[in-house]
């Protein structure tokens, strides 16, 4: 009957991690971007958040340095908006990604499904719920470069990229920020391990039918 309901016969691939919890609430496990990005950073940026977009490619002077980026996060801990359900979790990756942008000093939200979630700043966010952290099909520290354009000539890679991860809880009906972590893609496997085996995980993926269990 599964197999009926199968078009694709499409293997989902993605690269997954396993977040870790120890005493601290807030974490800034790199110390400094990557030496690639170094050159392009600036303790405040430039240019007002209220006329750019969050899905705005970056350029040189508007970048944050990720202490700052750090700083301007760590303040989520705390937060609780409500839980849509356990089939919403692209909706309350949303909420988390609105917070963000309000966070980091944008006059609006803004989110176009790509990678990195908010490209002005070559930021990954993810909101987690259970210990595995999916990752997609690029990993974190991956030397490929990134469909976007250089800046100040320099390419920049998967590697590069900052990644602001959430753990939650959820409790009567809210999601609770109760975590924060932050990295870039060149570190992440040192803080959060990967999985092993075949280090990039495949599924079947099949969507049912409404009245399937009718």
């Amino acid at each position: 009957m599964l197999a009926s309901l199968d078009n694709t016969g499409t293997l989902t691939q993605k690269y997954q991690a396993r977040l870790i919890l120890k005493n601290e609430i807030v974490e800034l496990v790199s110390e400094s971007n990557t030496q690639n990005l170094d050159p392009v950073m600036v303790a405040e940026a430039k240019t007002p958040y209220y006329t750019t977009n969050p899905t705005d490619y970056p350029t040189a002077g508007t970048l944050l340095s990720i202490e700052t980026i750090f700083e301007k996060l760590k303040a989520i801990v705390g937060n609780s908006f409500p839980d849509l359900g356990s089939d919403q979790e692209r909706n309350r990756g949303a909420e988390l990604h609105r917070l963000v942008c309000q966070h980091l000093g944008y006059s609006n939200y803004k989110d176009d499904g790509r990678f990195p979630d908010v490209k002005h700043q070559l930021l990954e966010v993810k909101l987690q719920t259970s210990p595995t952290i999916d990752l997609g099909l690029f990993s974190p520290d991956s030397k490929d470069v990134l469909d976007i354009p250089a800046i100040n000539g320099r390419q920049i890679r998967h590697c590069d990229v900052r990644y602001a991860i959430f753990f939650a809880e959820i409790i009567e009906g809210m999601v609770r920020i109760t975590h924060f972590f932050l990295t870039t893609g060149e570190d992440f496997f040192k803080r959060f391990p990967q999985f092993q085996g075949k280090v990039l995980n495949s599924k079947l993926q099949i969507p049912l039918k409404k009245d399937f269990f009718d």
